[in-house]
């Protein structure tokens, strides 16, 4: 009977660890994901959030809404790259 017990709770804690261990897969686009973080997310987020810093004051007063969300939605790229970047998403 302890021994029938003892597997079950083997049985369990193993699937506890499969569901909890990232896959090879999502490792690998783990890495390519920092990698594109590393060097287009945070430099263009950077450099569009500045922008849109600039921009943002003028959109009520010059019509430039379609470009202040445009630069808005480039200065979350390094949101999305650490989002996609955790959840081991493909590139494509």
């Amino acid at each position: 009977m302890l021994h029938h017990t003892s597997g079950r709770l083997r049985e369990q804690n193993f699937s506890l660890l499969k569901t909890r261990m990232a896959g090879c897969g999502s490792c690998f686009w783990g890495i390519i994901w920092l990698l594109v973080l590393l060097f287009i997310g945070w430099p263009l987020s950077i450099t569009l959030g500045g922008l849109y810093g600039l921009v943002t004051p003028l959109t009520t007063c010059l019509g430039l809404d379609r470009l202040s969300d445009l630069l808005l939605e480039g200065a979350n790229l390094g949101r999305t790259c650490a989002n996609n970047m955790r959840h081991g998403k493909p590139l494509c």
